[in-house]
């Protein structure tokens, strides 16, 4: 062993920081912690890494160990992984099996490199020259491999996708993963197997196919995603077109009421005339039914949330819903229309929905909310029957069908693009729900 402490701590810091590097990026934006103890984790992380590699390459008595000592260094490391950041825990590992493969496809380049370069020193797992070679061959590798990752990046942060989608992707990388640790370490000498540049030549091959089978994964998942957005986007759209509905019945019944206002008039006349105060006071009650001659309803000078509001307490109305309002929200707040009509619709919906399974007691809906100049708060609560159930992930069931609640995650979203926060509890008998939004 002529290799020293410090080739083999320079070689195994080229080879792990570029990749936990890799693996934190999508997810930048999904910190559970702050930025402080983020980066603590991150060089905790590191330091395991290093702890490993450095046992294996000075003490590890044989391969046995070597694999041992991997193993545990990598569950350690999937934990504090999983531990830091918020987002599915098979969608981080399919990423970490992924970025693992791809260090295996590195380092392993990276002596073969080395072997046609430097023939004698090639002979040692860590001289200089590896280093160099590794520095080489990660400029080759993992640049793309970064690249295509910052292209993913919006679409990975986000939570839009399905959950049962990466409870099994991950098993993709997974399995090229147990493919690579049986060539290196079920084939005899590791070293001696990377210097045969055939063997590097078809795991090669193997590894670019594994990335095409990524690629066709990531984008399916995303165009799940796009599809259950444009979903949320045609909910707020059908939303939005029977509240016009509404209106336009409202307006029918208006010029209705105007055409047969003469002979109403000419009937209340003749009431009038022959003193039957009793049957004008009954006409007068047909005819506010008839017409439904109810004042406008006017909850806040937001076009867009106040004809949802109106339409929700309709609904509610019907169903003998206490619904109460008291909202403030300009017309001209920093919130795309589209975004407030799938918060409000989807919360709204929810809250009424609950209310109407509810078979006894007091069924009410309460809104509030607030702009001020950069944030804009939003309470609703509502009376429950049957508290809604959650996942294993902490996400709501739907009550419609089987899986996540795709309205309430659609909620998330939103709020995730605006930097803001959104909490779910109970009270008792109420169901409540508190958003903040950061208005930039």
């Amino acid at each position: 062993m002529q290799f020293s402490l410090l080739e083999a701590a320079v070689f195994n810091l080229l080879r792990s920081i570029p990749l936990i590097f890799l693996a934190f990026y999508p997810f930048v934006d999904r910190k559970r912690f702050s930025a402080k103890i983020t980066t603590l984790i991150y060089e905790l992380i590191l330091a395991i890494w290093m702890i490993t590699s450095l046992y294996n390459a000075y003490f590890a008595p044989s391969t046995y160990y070597i694999v041992v000592a991997e193993l545990i260094g990598f569950i350690l490391i999937a934990i504090l992984y999983v531990a830091a950041l918020d987002a599915h825990p098979g969608k981080m590992l399919f990423f970490c099996f992924m970025l693992i493969n791809v260090g295996y496809m590195t380092t392993a380049s990276a002596k073969c490199l080395e072997g046609f370069l430097f023939p004698q020193m090639a002979l040692e797992r860590y001289r200089w020259t590896a280093s160099l070679c590794l520095l080489l061959v990660s400029i080759v590798i993992e640049l793309p491999v970064y690249r295509f990752m910052k292209w993913e990046k919006d679409n990975l942060s986000r939570d839009m996708q399905p959950g049962y989608v990466w409870q099994f992707s991950w098993l993709v990388p997974t399995t090229f993963y147990l493919i690579w640790a049986h060539e290196f370490y079920g084939t005899g000498n590791a070293l001696e197997w990377v210097l045969k540049p055939s063997n590097v030549f078809f795991l090669g091959i193997v590894n670019l196919a594994s990335f095409l089978i990524y690629y066709l994964i990531l984008r399916l998942i995303r165009e799940s995603a796009d599809y259950l957005r444009l979903r949320e986007e045609n909910h707020a759209l059908t939303l939005q077109i029977m509240q016009y509905d509404d209106l336009n019945q409202r307006i029918s019944a208006a010029r209705q009421g105007r055409h047969d206002l003469r002979h109403h008039i000419v009937t209340m006349e003749n009431y009038v005339k022959a003193g039957n105060i009793e049957e004008l006071k009954k006409y007068l009650d047909e005819i506010g039914e008839r017409y439904q001659l109810a004042e406008t309803l006017t909850y806040c000078s937001n076009t867009t949330v106040n004809g949802i509001l109106s339409y929700f307490s309709q609904e509610a109305s019907r169903d003998n819903i206490d619904y109460k309002v008291n909202l403030g929200i300009p017309e001209d707040v920093k919130i795309a229309k589209t975004d407030l009509s799938i918060l409000f619709g989807n919360l709204l919906e929810n809250a009424l929905e609950a209310c109407q399974r509810q078979r006894s007691g007091e069924r009410k809906i309460h809104v509030r909310g607030q702009t001020s100049q950069n944030t804009f708060a939003l309470a609703i609560d509502n009376t429950y029957e049957t508290e809604p159930q959650r996942d294993k992930m902490g996400k709501f069931r739907s009550m419609k069908h089987a899986g996540a609640g795709i309205g309430t995650e659609s909620v998330r979203d939103i709020v995730s693009r605006y930097d803001g926060v959104i909490e779910f509890e109970t009270k008792g008998d109420l169901f409540c729900v508190s958003v903040l939004l950061y208005l930039s």
